[in-house]
């Protein structure tokens, strides 16, 4: 089977095959991870969604709110960075598309700094060609998720990360396991 991801990934001289554990693609290639997740990767749930669109944002923040998650939604790109920062949350999930400063240039300053650097990051975008994953993975993020998208998918993303050791929560074949 040909993968593009995998392609796009050769071509810019990375020689690992996408898809396998932590670089891999899961329910119809909707979520594509390139950083192995594992149980405990962060001792508390806190969550940052960024979008500009404010339904789809507090939309997110009231799923995360009810799967157990603290969560806080942004529509200001600009403000990202310092919210970050001062409120350390451990997964940033971020819109690619929005006003003023987009969600790859937001990905590049949260790796570039040391107190953001670590967090998990995840696209969250409508934006989902090869091409599109391929520019984001080079911005920095750790995953990529295409909207619409099943917000099961992004949940299992998430509790694969703060489940605790042991629990059978975390990655099977390269994806969080259901």
């Amino acid at each position: 089977m040909n993968d593009p991801g995998a392609r796009d990934a050769r071509e810019a001289g990375d020689t690992r095959d996408t898809r396998q554990p932590g670089h891999a693609r899961a329910a119809g290639e909707d979520v594509v991870l390139w950083r192995a997740f594992r149980p405990a990767m962060a001792s508390h749930r806190r969550v940052l969604v960024v979008d500009d669109y404010r339904e789809a944002a507090d939309a997110l923040q009231m799923l995360l709110d009810a799967d157990g998650f603290e969560c806080r939604a942004v529509t200001d790109p600009l403000s990202v960075c310092d919210i970050a920062a001062n409120w350390q949350p451990f997964a940033v999930v971020l819109d690619i598309a929005m006003p003023g400063l987009d969600g790859l240039e937001l990905a590049r300053r949260l790796r570039a700094h040391p107190e953001t650097g670590h967090m998990l990051l995840i696209a969250f975008s409508a934006f989902a060609s090869s091409e599109d994953r391929f520019r984001a993975r080079a911005a920095g993020f750790d995953a990529h998720c295409a909207k619409p998208l099943t917000p099961g998918l992004l949940l299992r993303v998430l509790e694969c990360a703060t489940a605790p050791p042991g629990d059978g929560n975390g990655m099977q074949d390269g994806v969080p396991a259901p």
